[in-house]
């Protein structure tokens, strides 16, 4: 609008009842979220990590999730029947997010590999790149 134009107001509309206070929406004026408590902290260690959430100010237990990022591909037809899936059923499985089914989906692979070839115990892992491309046959 510019300076030159009066405040107008849209006909066929009514004001809502109450003034709503829409300061809030915004992140400074927010109060800050409560420090979470429990014994141990949860880290996942993952130089290219960036941690999801930052610890309240002054608190004394210090909780850090870290995600990292990963690109992959999958078909198209794999890709469409894992997102059918998570809608058809993200309800009730209490996924989080798309990210957290995934994330589930692949720790189950996990854990059935380290069941069936390692005894059950976890491989010692590492953040270090994996080969690029398809694998030399």
């Amino acid at each position: 609008m510019s300076d030159e134009t009066p405040n107008r107001q849209i006909g066929g509309l009514t004001p809502r009842a109450g003034a709503h206070d829409l300061s809030r929406l915004q992140a400074r004026n927010r109060p800050e979220p409560k420090p979470e408590t429990s014994e141990q902290p949860k880290t996942v260690a993952s130089p290219a990590a960036k941690p999801s959430r930052t610890p309240a100010k002054n608190s004394a237990t210090v909780v850090v999730d870290t995600t990292a990022r990963m690109t992959t591909y999958l078909s198209v037809a794999t890709r469409d029947r894992a997102r059918a899936t998570y809608r058809a059923t993200t309800h009730i499985e209490g996924d989080k997010s798309w990210s957290d089914f995934v994330e589930r989906a692949i720790l189950a692979e996990v854990e059935r590999r380290e069941l069936s070839h390692n005894a059950g115990e976890r491989y010692q892992g590492d953040s270090s790149p994996l080969p690029a491309g398809r694998p030399l046959s």
